[in-house]
């Protein structure tokens, strides 16, 4: 016959299961903060990519708007930009006139943007003075400034950018103020 030593019982206290919950705990906890954390990282991220997408939309409206305005000669330009020339931006480029409620600038209809083309004066250019048979004419520097803005509803984002410009152009001295 075979005998066995005899074998002590020893009482098991739970130790390693309550370690092994508290490890648990500890790592869904790190898990939920990792998971706020990137929430909150993606959040912010898409709050910069949106402002960035105005400013550039801001940018493009004030470009198309310089673009249309220097190909005017002196008097269209008086004439068109003295009393406040609106303009809208379209998927189809930069149309005069105010925005519509549907008049957006992307194909995702993400963002409306406009601009505002005004006179702001004229400055003579010392020295440039031109006389024909004794009426004077004067070389001048039209001040022409360009509001621009743009808007991205969904977000709750606008971006305002303004540039001054300046042609120069012919003036009559008996029209000099």
């Amino acid at each position: 016959m075979t005998c066995y030593p005899e074998v002590k019982k020893i009482k098991q206290t739970g130790s390693a299961l309550i370690i092994a919950l508290i490890v648990m705990v500890l790592v869904s906890v790190l898990g939920l903060s990792a998971i706020r954390s990137s929430n909150f990282s993606t959040k912010v991220a898409t709050g910069i990519q949106a402002d960035a997408m105005t400013f550039e939309a801001a940018e493009t409206i004030i470009a198309a708007t310089y673009s249309s305005l220097s190909v005017l000669d002196d008097s269209e330009l008086y004439d068109d930009v003295e009393p406040g020339m609106q303009s809208c931006m379209t998927t189809d480029g930069l149309v005069v006139g105010a925005c519509g409620d549907n008049d957006l600038m992307d194909e995702r209809g993400l963002i409306k943007g406009e601009s505002l083309a005004y006179f702001d004066g004229y400055q003579a250019i010392e020295g440039h003075q031109v006389s024909v048979t004794g009426s004077g004419v004067l070389f001048v520097d039209y001040k022409t400034n360009i509001l621009s803005t743009s808007k991205m509803e969904s977000f709750n984002i606008q971006n305002n950018h303004l540039q001054e410009s300046l042609k120069k152009g012919l003036k009559a001295g008996s029209e000099l103020e």
